[in-house]
């Protein structure tokens, strides 16, 4: 063999021993820098937060299902977040979400609203809607049956004085249909955190109405009383507003006379037959005789 062969097997030999040293230095690197790290995330302290599993919108009633509790940074967590141990998801039954939470977002205090604070009715209220009061008698409330959440019928029953009669006229039409229940005097709760306590007989109801139909309670009360019919969470075929998520829905197109329901009355009637009586709702006006049927003006 040649010197210049050995010379060239040994280079060779050379090139091979330096890219095996280059390699377990490179790989002795990777495993440190991998031990460093691993340490590194073992020493960083964590906590648990309450995060949104799914979107809340605004005016949502809490539900323990909709959140969990996540790991994270510890210097991350603001005094605003819910962490364990100090908190428990049962602390927010019944409360509200007050600004809409994404998934995998923190809850924070500050988008929450118990009942009883300031701001939780308007938290309910759907966009665009009203809540109204209105007074109700012992029994016009379904005595106590009816709770926040329900689905109900306003029924106005007023007295008309019709002249060259002897008495009053009771005329009932229901006025609303499937008008969402905001509260029962001062509650506001859902009625799933009701269902084990006792009925009792409210005096006031609050309504999420529109803003044309909270002019109209205005004056509804100012004309006879309101009663509530409670509906069906079911949809049914009983014609406008049959189903209980669509909007409330004003309805001026029925009614129900006294003679409908009295003998008594009804007699009264056939003695003063031929007489009408003038019903207006604001700039419309409706003549309607005593035999209940409905007659244009004028006729």
């Amino acid at each position: 063999m040649n010197p210049r062969s050995l010379i060239l097997l040994a280079l060779a030999g050379v090139g091979v021993l330096l890219v095996v040293m280059l390699t377990r230095s490179y790989l002795s690197g990777l495993e440190q820098r991998s031990q460093r790290a691993e340490v590194v995330t073992k020493e960083v302290p964590t906590a648990k937060i309450l995060v949104a599993k799914s979107n809340l919108p605004a005016g949502t009633f809490f539900q323990a299902e909709q959140v969990e509790f996540r790991t994270w940074p510890k210097e991350g967590v603001s005094d605003t977040y819910y962490s364990t141990p100090k908190d428990k998801i049962t602390d927010l039954k019944g409360m509200v979400v007050r600004t809409p939470i994404r998934a995998g977002e923190p809850v924070t205090r500050a988008a929450m609203v118990a009942h009883g604070d300031k701001g939780f009715m308007a938290a309910i209220l759907s966009a665009g809607m009203r809540a109204v009061a209105v007074k109700l008698s012992p029994t016009s409330g379904v005595a106590g049956f009816i709770f926040p959440g329900d689905r109900v019928d306003v029924i106005l029953t007023q007295s008309i004085e019709v002249p060259g009669t002897r008495v009053p006229y009771i005329v009932s039409e229901t006025v609303f249909q499937n008008v969402r229940v905001l509260g029962m005097d001062q509650t506001s709760k859902p009625a799933g955190d009701q269902a084990k306590a006792s009925a009792q007989i409210a005096k006031t109801a609050t309504l999420e109405v529109t803003p044309k139909m909270a002019e109209k309670v205005a004056m509804l009360e100012k004309l006879g009383t309101l009663s509530l019919s409670l509906r069906s969470l079911a949809a049914g075929n009983d014609g406008l507003g049959s189903d209980p998520t669509s909007p409330p829905v004003s309805v001026t197109t029925t009614h129900t006379l006294g003679s409908e329901v009295s003998s008594f009355r009804q007699t009264l009637d056939e003695e003063e037959k031929g007489g009408t009586i003038v019903v207006k709702r604001g700039s419309d006006a409706s003549v309607v005789s005593l035999d209940g049927k409905k007659k244009e003006p004028g006729k």
